[in-house]
Order: structure tokens, then sequence, then C-alpha cells
């Protein structure tokens, strides 16, 4: 039977206060942390609902799009048993900020960011955020924008890092900002689990045309950075991020031998209507590969067969792997 853990230990908070038990674009807001304190919330009727449906094994309150509907590695729910959980989260996902360093086509053509009381955001950060991180494990930032050109993601990172010594930090970042003196100043340079970076590309020429605002050059020394930190085993997990569409696709091979340069993980994503009111997202059937009808779908398909994407640090995640699957 179909189970996901998730709401039991993790949850996502916005940049506007809203509370959901996993990614925003699968499940609808359990509550709102500016507007209920957070007890109410972690153990109210919204996810205890979810709570008791998962253990039913019942997904009705959960988008389509959610690959853990039909996932046959069910994670285990001996521990599991009942709607209501006494510890707050283990894993906290924040995006208290979707400002970003650059304008990458995928996720955005313009500038934005979020609009915040500078005068208040400390007390905010004090009263609101640090108290959900009591029981927290795992910090997770850059779920929409980069934690690292925000002022307050970088806030709340410090004073985390400073009230909580034994937290971990997770980041999905473009990279371009995480220098060694910007995380040694944070006092997480040896506090970080995982770092995950987006590039899509395996070349110069081809980031240049994604990430808009990039410098490829300070992006490779800071990978350089990262993969000296994995080597010391002060980063757990280091991957690098490649979403698939029509203009990259053909460097997917590239970019596997690319991260193995950094020994780096590799995570391959088929492009999502997770954005509004983008270039992307208007035209997404003139970008996506995964409709049979796109003239590069045989395209895709061919490179997919290729051994290169066997082994296991390599990941293909979710569509892709199906689609890989049908064809082998």
């Amino acid at each position: 039977m179909p189970f996901c853990d998730q709401p039991f230990y993790r949850i996502e908070v916005n940049h506007e206060g809203e509370v959901c038990t996993c990614c925003p674009a699968f499940i609808s807001p359990i509550g709102n942390i500016y507007e209920s304190p957070f007890e109410e919330i972690w153990n109210g009727e919204k996810v205890k609902v979810i709570r008791q449906n998962l253990l039913n094994g019942d997904f009705s309150m959960c988008n389509d799009s959610c690959y853990r509907k039909n996932n046959e590695d069910i994670p285990s729910r001996l521990e599991w048993n009942s709607d209501t959980v006494l510890n707050y989260p283990e894993e906290i996902a924040i995006s208290s900020d979707n400002r970003c360093n650059v304008r990458c086509r995928i996720c955005r053509d313009d500038w934005f960011h979020t609009d915040y009381n500078k005068d208040t955001m400390e007390e905010d950060i004090e009263k609101v955020w640090l108290p959900m991180f009591k029981d927290a494990k795992i910090l997770h930032f850059g779920i929409d924008g980069d934690p690292f050109a925000s002022p307050r993601e970088l806030m709340i990172i410090k004073k985390a890092a400073e009230k909580y010594p034994d937290i971990k930090f997770k980041f999905l970042t473009n990279g371009l900002i995480a220098s060694k003196k910007v995380l040694e100043n944070l006092n997480i340079y040896n506090r970080i689990d995982s770092i995950n970076v987006s590039i899509h590309s395996a070349t110069w020429w081809t980031y240049r045309k994604i990430v808009r605002g990039g410098n490829w050059h300070r992006l490779l020394s800071n990978l350089e950075n990262f993969a000296e930190m994995k080597k010391q085993n002060l980063i757990n997990d280091f991957r690098f991020i490649f979403v698939v569409f029509s203009e990259n696709y053909k460097e997917m091979p590239k970019f596997v031998k690319f991260a193995q340069k950094y020994n780096a993980e590799v995570t391959f994503w088929a492009l999502r209507r997770v954005y509004k009111d983008t270039e992307m997202e208007r035209n997404f059937d003139k970008y996506s590969l995964i409709n049979p009808n796109h003239k590069h779908h045989k395209d895709l398909i061919k490179i997919l067969k290729q051994p290169i994407f066997d082994p296991p640090h390599v990941t293909l995640f979710p569509d892709l792997k199906e689609l890989r699957d049908k064809v082998l």
C-alpha cells in the first residue's frame, strides 16, 4: 500500500508564512505561521486529516503529479501510527524570500523578491521562525530563490546556527554566492548536510543562455571548494541539478562527466509546470520533451538509452526515469 512519511516529520514554509507538509505544488497549506501559533498548525485538524489519510493509504488530497502516489519504494511506516506527532518537525524547508541573484530561464523572467519589513525582520525571526526549529535536525534552504542572495534567509541561517548548534543545513543554490568565506562567516562551514547546485548545462555557452546573470568562472571556483569539502567529509551529499528541456538535453551525457570531475552526484529533472508567468511556462509544449509528439522526443529517448545513466550516482527523476524504463 502506498505511503508517504513526510507529513509526520517534515514541513515547508514559504515567504508568506504558509505551511505545507510537502511541496506546495502537490498539496494545500495546513496553516500560516503569521496567523496561528505553530503548535496549533503542527497538530491541527488539517494536518491530522492528511496523516490519517496516508495511514489508510489514501492520497486523494495530493496532486496527481506527486511521484510518491504510485511509488513502489514505500517508506517505513512502523514508527507512524497516529495522526498526532508530539515532537516538532525534524526537517524544515524554508523559503522566506524568493529573491535570487540570477534569472534562470527555467524559473523566472524578471527580477523579483519578497517584500518584508526590514525593521521587524529580526523580531519575526526570533519570535516566529526560530521556535519552530527546536526539534529540527535539518534546515533546508533554497526552495524558491537562492538563500545566499537574501538578507532575511542569511539572518535565519546565522541565528539558527547560533541557537541550535546541532542543526545541519541543506542548500539548493545556483552556487554563485556560496563561497568558502560566506559559509565561514555564517558559521556553517562544517555543518552542511548537503549542497545541490542547479546548473542545467555542461558548457559555458549553454550556461550563459539559461542562467541569465550567471558567472561560469565564479561557479567553477565555488564547485572546486564544494568538492574539497566533500573530500574532507564536510558535506554528506554533493549533487548537481539539471532540468531537461529542448535547448540543453543534448548535454545530458556530458553533464554526467562534468559532475564526475567534482565527485558530485547528478539528478536530472524533466521540465515541470511549477513557475507561472514565465516564457517557458507559457510555451511549455515547445520546451518539454516528455510529450511523445515533441519533435525531439525520440532524440531524448536515444540519449536516455546510453549506459552513462546506469550508475547509482546518476538519478533520473521522476518522468525521465519512467521514460527510460519503458525504452530499455
